[in-house]
């Protein structure tokens, strides 16, 4: 992709980070100490189906929003991270988990593995900025940090300017330790998913 080439639509451009859980509240007043921010607040769990050849479906369907939707995500091939993927996104509103559930098996995707996350999310015009923690089947708790370059816009961004605007936020985030050092390689996906297709994720 050249320097002056814009990035395509359905692009994610997203980087993550392990954080502490208790640093909460210094990302809450780093981040709210910015002006132009929309706060939403989210809960709920995500289901994931998967095929053998690795590729997945993501049910999401929040405890507290009336919005679901079924998203499909892929990896450049040959990638070292995920930092930069394809995302597409259904809305499903109207739909069950059973039908979800049902439309995946069509489709050849067998039910993997469920995650729970609750979400702090700060929406700004370049990005979304979140702090959120994961409880797996085994109760057992992750916590995050990710920047998102907005992805309503992110199709009139050169690859250099949406870099430009997740260092822009890991300057904000500094204090908490997040740098271009801790972007973490591997998806939610790749450290949750379950073997059981007899293929080892990377």
């Amino acid at each position: 992709m050249s320097e002056t080439q814009k990035l395509p639509h359905h692009t994610e451009f997203e980087s993550k980070y392990k954080i502490d859980g208790d640093r909460i509240y210094d990302f809450k007043n780093i981040v709210e100490s910015l002006e132009g921010y929309r706060f939403i607040y989210v809960q709920g769990p995500d289901y994931y189906f998967t095929k053998p050849d690795n590729s997945f479906l993501r049910y999401r369907n929040a405890d507290n929003e009336t919005r679901a939707e079924v998203t499909m995500k892929e990896k450049p091939a040959n990638a070292k991270n995920n930092i930069i993927r394809k995302e597409v996104n259904w809305r499903v509103d109207k739909n069950s988990y059973e039908n979800i559930e049902a439309g995946a098996i069509m489709q050849g995707y067998s039910f993997n593995f469920k995650i729970s996350k609750i979400c702090h999310i700060y929406n700004f015009k370049d990005a979304t900025v979140v702090f959120y923690t994961v409880k797996d089947d085994s109760h057992k708790l992750n916590h995050f940090i990710e920047i998102e370059v907005d992805e309503d816009t992110i199709h009139k961004l050169t690859e250099k300017d949406a870099w430009a605007v997740i260092e822009k936020y890991e300057e904000i985030l500094k204090p908490l330790g997040i740098t271009y050092r801790s972007r973490l390689r591997k998806s939610l996906y790749e450290m949750y998913v379950k073997d059981i297709h007899g293929i080892k994720n990377a």
